[in-house]
């Protein structure tokens, strides 16, 4: 289904829903599909910066499965450095600063590894207790925004306040050199003008389905609808507690079809022991 048929199907059951609120359901159903079956998957090229350890990911990225870099395969690091590169910021922190730009070894032993930290606090509060009072100061902040850090490996790479780390911080600046491949979400559907053919909802111009009906296999598009339709009986102007169970429980089975033709995407079948 195209995304005006989506739409037609959704307003036999919501008429009084707004083409927009339909939209917003329809979105709605298909990251909770994403979420609780992994069978949106992406991949995402950054560039890489000598000296930089963290580099953010797209909001939509929910779990990195594989990273490469520079077309090789490269594997996670199991835990964490000892050694930080000094990349989160602190307004009031100006004491501490970056390690240097490690220079390029030919061992090549990259991993990587994430993070949810972020980069900079949001706000930080200072109290004068003699003078009974208090001063905020903020940073600009990515949130908890996912990032992705590339280490290198090496013995007694870096060393600080006597601890000694074997890895240091990327050393190859490259552009386009990171490809992570993650589940994420769907792409929601471009708003950004009325006359675009996404927008009326017919296949956009590369042939493909729009917003998130070009993210989730064709022969699903049956299961984002009965979670839009669920989602909209559950609108106080709709309400319908019959109508919510039906469609929930068809969600619900859709879901189960998609996590079992994502076991079996890439295989043949299961082997099973058989007495003759």
């Amino acid at each position: 289904m195209n995304k005006l048929q989506l739409l037609e199907s959704l307003k036999e059951h919501h008429i009084n829903l707004s083409s927009r609120q339909c939209e917003i359901y329809i979105e709605r159903a298909a990251n909770k599909i994403a979420i609780d079956t992994g069978v949106v998957k992406k991949s995402y090229l950054l560039d890489s910066v000598a000296g930089q350890r963290w580099y953010a990911l797209d909001s939509k990225v929910l779990k990195v499965e594989r990273v490469d870099f520079n077309d090789v395969k490269i594997p996670k690091l199991i835990g964490e450095p000892i050694i930080e590169d000094d990349e989160i910021t602190d307004p009031d922190d100006t004491a501490d600063s970056a390690l240097s730009t490690p220079t390029s070894n030919s061992s090549n032993k990259r991993f990587w590894m994430l993070n949810s930290y972020p980069l900079s606090p949001y706000s930080t509060t200072t109290y004068d207790i003699s003078g009974n009072t208090e001063s905020t100061s903020t940073s600009s902040s990515t949130g908890n925004m996912l990032r992705i850090g590339i280490v290198e490996g090496g013995v007694n790479a870096i060393t600080r306040d006597g601890r000694t780390s074997n890895y240091h911080s990327c050393s190859v600046t490259s552009t386009k050199g990171i490809r992570v491949y993650a589940i994420s979400l769907p792409n929601a559907f471009n708003n950004s003008t009325n006359s675009s053919t996404d927008d009326s909802g017919s296949l956009i111009d590369d042939g493909t389905f729009s917003g998130p009906l070009a993210d989730i296999p064709v022969e699903f598009h049956e299961v984002i609808l009965n979670g839009a339709i669920m989602l909209g009986y559950q609108n106080p102007s709709n309400f319908n507690p019959d109508m919510i169970t039906y469609f929930k429980n068809e969600f619900i089975q859709g879901k189960k079809d998609i996590k079992k033709f994502e076991r079996t995407r890439y295989s043949t079948g299961f082997i099973k022991p058989m007495d003759f």
